[in-house]
């Protein structure tokens, strides 16, 4: 009876290491199959492009839109009224200081105030979306994302301080009048089912350098699929060459200038001088 009972204990410790060999494939092609942490689940591919790769800026200059265009592949929407997604579509320029003074009044004269500094200041920067951004996705998605003006970083710490946040916020209102920041919650717009356009302006001050185009498909809330682009905004002719003199020979353009200021000079006393 014994001699039974420890041969049938021997087979089970036999035949253990079999059916865990047997099942391990299966449990990798399990784990395989799970999307990784951060990355979409969905099948969803956006794919976007922008109207013009490069813009010249010449003296008659009056500003420029372009148009920013793409599809969803592998969409799912079912009738092109009534899609289940969401496109927000990000253009931010180059980064560059800004300070930024606050007027005071010391003695009768408006003078400037002590400044703040702030060193990650985007040129441009404009949010289009379908709908307002806040309906898209959650404060923490957009944040992570860097999307909208409220989640931009421009160097400097504000939060929880009144007086910094007043300056941000004024920063904020002169860009946004200089047409400079740019929020519009339904300048994407789907054409069927999978098609989306939209335009974007930029104003006749934009600065040159180059400029990236985020586009992100969003699905209940989450980041389905991600295409970026990019544009190159220049000078061209006659300012391109004042403008590198300016920057990168800024002896010679001074020189220049007094030259044109003599010339000028002489031109008038003798276009009116007195015989």
């Amino acid at each position: 009876m014994m001699k039974t009972a420890l041969l049938q204990i021997s087979a089970l410790l036999l035949a253990l290491p079999v059916s865990v060999a047997l099942s391990s494939p299966v449990l990798a092609q399990k784990k395989a199959a799970e999307p990784a942490a951060g990355e979409p689940a969905s099948q969803e591919q956006v794919q976007s492009d922008i109207s013009t790769r490069e813009i010249a800026i010449q003296s008659n200059f009056t500003g420029i839109e372009i148009l920013i265009f793409g599809s969803v592949d592998f969409s799912d929407s079912r009738t092109p009224g009534e899609g289940t997604y969401d496109v927000i579509a990000v253009v931010r320029g180059p980064n560059e200081p800004i300070i930024l003074r606050k007027k005071e009044r010391v003695a009768g004269i408006w003078v400037n105030g002590p400044g703040k500094t702030y060193s990650t200041v985007p040129g441009f920067y404009a949010v289009l979306s379908t709908r307002p951004v806040r309906a898209i996705a959650s404060d923490q998605t957009l944040k992570a994302l860097g999307i909208g003006l409220s989640d931009l970083d421009f160097g400097r710490y504000t939060q929880g301080n009144p007086n910094e946040q007043a300056y941000r916020s004024a920063m904020i209102r002169l860009k946004k009048e200089k047409k400079l920041f740019q929020e519009r919650d339904d300048a994407v717009k789907f054409i069927g089912r999978s098609l989306f356009r939209a335009t974007v302006a930029l104003p006749v001050n934009v600065p040159i350098g180059r400029y990236t185009v985020d586009v992100y498909l969003f699905r209940d809330g989450a980041v389905a699929s991600k295409s970026q682009g990019s544009l190159e905004v220049n000078k061209a002719g006659l300012e391109k060459l004042v403008y590198r003199l300016a920057f990168q020979r800024p002896f010679i353009y001074g020189l220049l200038g007094v030259l044109i200021a003599v010339l000028a000079g002489l031109a008038g006393w003798y276009a009116f001088r007195r015989d």
